[in-house]
């Protein structure tokens, strides 16, 4: 009887031993448990040191071992994603053209600020996730991209804008990794060409305007010297009538070629070279010198105010000839006999001032926005008559704004012109 006392005795703790041991166990693995998805729950928030903290044995401590090494790969994963997603929206911020990726319906995934400004859609409206038919505004640019969208080769296309604006739109197809029959999206390229259109219009013009320009006074040459040769019993007042005619239109060449070289040298030319300290009244008063016969064939009077004989800048010296002798020749050029030629030279604040005012056949209202350009002139009739190439306020022009300055004119038909030239004494590097 004791014995069987005994053995429940034993049974009884050895029943509460275990009910003891899998409570605390049951305690521990709630405990565990708890942390386990309070760790989870952080991670899914993107909390990325978020790690199960315990020191547990066996399987458990082997599964939060694994479980912290999951995490800690997989926001290494996700950090370097991060990193190559931030530098490829930053190269592609960075790119001068207009970048827009779109997938196979033509929603945006990506885009830049500069194809914004080229689709008319304001940097402050977040468009990407829309569809391009929400972000472009331009009419024209979305027909064509929604002609090219899906296509399985390259297409580009140039077209003109409203107003004198022109674009190139070029789609290149994007594929699925390792199989090119599969398209899942496309990047635009949309560039903003307008100015190299008219960079382009303009070289040309001006390569027709140098052919037509050259070519006249050859053809002249050309005649006058094939006359000569066919007729040696000629009269002596004739020819030397033909030979004058000759010699002015080679002259009129020669001002021509050297007018094209020095634009080009000054269009081609980065910094000023052979740059040295230039007094302005010096010059003034060798242009004077060289134009003087000219005015005074006219009867031109030509009148300098210089606020001091020490007015200097640095420059290149044959620029500042150049500005000079341009503006005063010009100013003698197209004012009649018995006219008046000013000359103006003052300092105004970190600038130097250069003033040429006539009293001439002044410039058409219309036409005042042009006289800069290469070959245009007023009055072509005239301007060829009185030996002009259409050149030299061109080559003024140029060499302003190589030396960082402003030049504008004021004129009234029949009453004269102004021309305002500003050099600013100190130039930014």
């Amino acid at each position: 009887m004791e014995k069987v006392f005994d053995l429940e005795m034993i049974i009884t703790l050895i029943a509460v031993i275990v009910a003891i041991i899998s409570a605390r166990y049951a305690i521990n693995l709630r405990k565990y448990f708890k942390e386990f998805v309070d760790v989870s729950k952080r991670a899914s928030n993107n909390e990325m040191h978020a790690r199960v903290h315990m020191h547990a044995n066996g399987d458990m401590g082997e599964f939060a071992r694994n479980y912290n090494k999951m995490l800690k790969d997989k926001y290494k994963t996700f950090e370097e994603v991060e990193y190559k997603n931030m530098q490829l929206r930053s190269i592609l911020k960075s790119i001068s053209h207009g970048i827009i990726a779109i997938d196979v319906e033509g929603n945006i995934l990506l885009i830049n600020n500069e194809a914004k400004r080229i689709i008319e859609c304001p940097d402050d409206v977040k468009v990407e996730g829309r569809n391009i038919n929400f972000a472009v505004k331009n009419e024209k640019i979305l027909k064509q991209i929604i002609k090219f969208m899906g296509s399985k080769e390259h297409k580009k296309k140039e077209i003109k804008l409203e107003g004198y604006r022109f674009c190139s739109i070029k789609l290149d197809p994007v594929y699925l990794q390792n199989n090119k029959s599969i398209i899942i999206g496309s990047i635009v390229n949309i560039e903003d060409i307008t100015e190299r259109v008219r960079l382009e219009n303009m070289r040309s013009d001006f390569v027709a305007n140098v052919s037509h320009e050259l070519k006249t006074p050859l053809t002249s040459i050309s005649g006058f010297a094939e006359t000569l040769k066919m007729n040696e019993d000629m009269e002596p007042e004739t020819r030397k009538r033909f030979l004058d005619i000759i010699d002015g239109e080679a002259n009129r060449l020669r001002r021509l070629i050297n007018d094209i070289l020095t634009l080009s040298f000054i269009e081609n030319e980065e910094q000023s070279s052979n740059e040295e300290v230039v007094n302005i009244y010096d010059v003034y008063k060798r242009v004077e010198a060289m134009v003087k016969n000219n005015a005074d064939t006219k009867n031109i009077s030509i009148f300098c105010e210089c606020s001091s004989d020490d007015i200097s800048i640095s420059a290149n010296r044959d620029y500042i000839k150049q500005i000079m002798l341009n503006l005063v020749d010009n100013a003698v050029k197209y004012t009649p006999s018995d006219g008046k030629v000013n000359v103006s030279i003052f300092k105004d604040g970190g600038n130097i001032v250069i003033k040429v005012k006539d009293n001439g056949m002044g410039i058409p209202e219309e036409d005042i926005d042009r006289i800069f350009e290469r070959f245009y002139r007023v009055d072509k009739a005239r301007s060829r008559e009185i030996g002009g190439t259409g050149l030299g306020l061109a080559i003024v022009k140029h060499i302003v704004i190589h030396l960082q300055g402003t030049i504008n004119v004021e004129s009234k038909v029949n009453e004269g012109s102004t021309f305002t030239v500003k050099l600013p004494i100190e130039r930014k590097l």
